[in-house]
């Protein structure tokens, strides 16, 4: 990945800050994307040569911030893809749905990655035949559970997003694919064990939803690696689910009495 230039969205934490470290430990220039700015300069404190590297700030709900973020970066360096890992669970029964939360987690699972794909792919700012893009994805979208409707339809409308992108630029030799972790040892898996189910019930089924052990941020890395090398040049349009050996996401077995 040496002297390649990606953008990151969700960079400062879990599955976005271990690619991060990752593609900058291989030589990878990167725009940081963010909503935090004291997190995204800790970040690029903390990755191998620092001063290559860019943050920026995105509003979700103010996408047009994600075009002059892309447009500064793009005057300087030709862009080789982005990984859109920016997400929010926000498990919620039907009966707590609210419109605020409905539309912040369709901005940040769904919406930021069209914005961030259309300004990525505008004409002359990506390099055509070396661009992959890689959007994190989760099983949630292969599955029904109680309490994931509105998360599980954002990343399977993501997927098909990707499908669909993938297609309509693949004679550009642009490759977009998808990443579906199912639990992965993150702040917002903390979160949902913390606030939505029930810790023991979790904790003893841990095991048999996921046979082979919780996912690490790195297990998910790897994939996205994979898919941004050229070892993976002729694969677009496809998703790479990470199981653990699982089936979904099993919160029926799992909700809080």
């Amino acid at each position: 990945m040496e002297n390649k230039t990606y953008i990151i969205t969700g960079a400062t934490s879990g599955i976005g800050k271990c690619v991060a470290k990752e593609l900058a430990k291989s030589g990878a220039r990167l725009l940081l994307l963010g909503r935090n700015l004291n997190s995204l300069n800790k970040l690029k404190d903390e990755l191998n040569s620092p001063n290559n590297h860019d943050i920026a700030i995105f509003d979700s709900n103010k996408l047009d911030s994600i075009e002059l973020a892309v447009a500064k970066f793009a005057n300087k360096f030709k862009l080789n893809g982005f990984i859109h890992s920016a997400g929010v669970l926000s498990p919620m029964l039907l009966r707590d749905l609210n419109l605020t939360k409905m539309q912040e987690l369709i901005n940040i699972n769904l919406l930021t990655f069209f914005a961030l794909a259309k300004a990525t792919l505008k004409h002359n700012r990506y390099v055509k035949n070396d661009t992959s893009i890689v959007a994190i994805s989760s099983m949630a979208a292969f599955g029904a559970e109680p309490g994931l409707s509105l998360y599980g339809a954002s990343k399977a409308a993501l997927n098909s997003a990707v499908s669909s992108l993938a297609k309509e630029y693949a004679k550009k030799g642009v490759r977009i694919n998808a990443v579906a972790p199912l639990y992965v040892n993150t702040p917002m898996y903390d979160d949902f064990v913390n606030n939505f189910i029930s810790q023991e019930a979790h904790k003893s089924k841990l095991n048999e939803i996921m046979p082979l052990g919780l996912i690490e941020p790195s297990d998910v890395a790897k994939s996205v690696l994979f898919l941004l090398s050229s070892q993976s040049n002729k694969i677009t349009a496809e998703c790479i689910k990470i199981s653990s050996g699982g089936g979904g996401y099993e919160t029926s077995l799992l909700l809080a009495k």
